[in-house]
């Protein structure tokens, strides 16, 4: 429960957030979890991994039918579910877009 409860934490602490749901029986976890790591590093996201093994209440608490699952997180609400089967593209472009900070944006200047 230590380590739900410190990505619960950093969801609603920080800007955005990757947290990838697996099993430690699970091959195409093993396979897809360094993908999704390297995609969150890459873009600048805090990455969060849990297995459902070791902490089954994570199906409740993030409503997770099936692994692997990736949650896209920005300003604490969920803003992107994939689950089975990851699209990395779609993924990374997404990651791309996510605003880094809470700054405002000033739109005079962005449209100039």
């Amino acid at each position: 429960m230590k380590k739900l409860a410190s990505v619960q934490d950093a969801i609603r602490n920080d800007y955005n957030n990757v947290v990838f749901i697996s099993s430690e029986t699970c091959s195409i976890c093993h396979v897809d979890e360094p993908k999704a790591r390297k995609l969150a590093e890459a873009n600048d996201v805090p990455f969060h991994h849990l297995d459902i093994m070791q902490e089954p209440e994570l199906a409740g608490v993030f409503e997770v039918l099936t692994v692997p699952a990736v949650l896209v997180y920005h300003e604490g609400k969920e803003i992107a579910r994939q689950a089975r089967f990851i699209d990395f593209t779609s993924l990374e472009k997404l990651l791309k877009q996510l605003p880094k900070d809470s700054e405002t944006i000033d739109y005079q200047t962005l449209f100039k």
